[in-house]
């Protein structure tokens, strides 16, 4: 039997992990400034740091007439989930009349995005 199938044929106890959970860390740091609120984002946005992000986000957003910048600068990963968070927070922001401006991405920050296709329309 070939190793692989080895490893199917066995009691899911007994297969070994090779899968190690990794810690991701995402940084908020809130500034309030004559133009509205800046929120600064350092680290990994991902599966485990979206959701704070996303608290943050609503949080700021939901302040009347809300003008939110996300500096992007030192943000050094974004996944999937991160980039829902952003598109839903950016689509509540316009229909509810606030702005939220991505700022300054990082070049892996500003490739995800250009993917994906949104690049213009989160980074404008």
């Amino acid at each position: 039997m070939c190793p692989p199938c080895e490893l199917i044929a066995q009691p899911r106890d007994r297969i070994p992990s090779t899968i190690r959970r990794v810690a991701t860390e995402l940084s908020i740091n809130r500034r309030d400034e004559s133009g509205g609120v800046v929120l600064a984002l350092s680290g990994e946005l991902d599966v485990v740091s979206a959701p704070a992000l996303e608290q943050h986000l609503n949080e700021a957003l939901s302040e009347p007439g809300a003008h939110v910048t996300l500096d992007l600068s030192d943000l050094q990963f974004v996944d999937s989930a991160g980039v829902s968070v952003l598109i839903k927070a950016k689509q509540d922001a316009e229909s509810n009349g606030r702005t939220l401006v991505l700022g300054r991405p990082t070049e892996q920050v500003h490739r995800v995005f250009a993917l994906i296709g949104l690049a213009d329309w989160l980074t404008g």
